[in-house]
């Protein structure tokens, strides 16, 4: 059995991007929410809102470090083979997604609304992993952001090197536009 380097980080990189979709959308609608009736509390008000997006986070990185652990120790005749490690990739983000689904039956109190949504919106993170699928495993780069180091990274790497802070901070200012 082969283990491919950095799938599970390249997945955590997916997976983040995918949960941060959901945690911005319930952030920005409960901070509209917690705006108006103060009179319960500010705790009451903001603890449906910090549960959804901080679930929101955490199903995204369950759905990332695991679809990127599968394909990190999945047989290589299977990973070579584009239709089945998209199958693969969509079948685990698909029953993984489902983290996401209950984290909005939860906040909502099981309404029906925004879990049908949430439901529904299962296909689409499906066909999202099976096409980010490849650079995940290692097995092609079409998507280089999950191939980049990171902005914490790469700023620690620019302070880290010699030189003078200027020509840092010339470089932190192109990394940044």
């Amino acid at each position: 059995m082969m283990v491919r380097q950095g799938a599970v980080r390249r997945g955590m990189r997916f997976g983040v991007r995918v949960g941060v979709i959901p945690a911005v959308f319930w952030g920005i609608l409960f901070l509209f929410v917690a705006v108006a009736p103060f009179g319960s509390g500010p705790l009451a008000v903001l603890r449906p809102g910090l549960i959804a997006v901080v679930g929101s986070l955490a199903a995204g990185v369950l759905l990332g470090v695991v679809m990127g652990a599968a394909l990190a120790v999945a047989p290589q005749w299977l990973v070579s083979r584009g239709p089945l490690r998209g199958l693969l990739a969509a079948g685990l983000a698909g029953v993984l997604f489902q983290a996401e689904v209950a984290v909005v039956a939860v906040v909502t109190d099981v309404g029906y609304g925004p879990t049908l949504a949430a439901f529904l919106a299962t296909p689409a993170v499906a066909a999202l992993a099976a096409a980010h699928s490849g650079d995940i495993a290692g097995r092609g780069r079409r998507h280089p952001w999950l191939w980049s180091p990171g902005a914490v990274r790469a700023l620690v790497d620019i302070c880290s090197e010699p030189g003078s802070w200027g020509s840092k901070g010339r470089r932190l200012l192109r990394m940044m536009w």
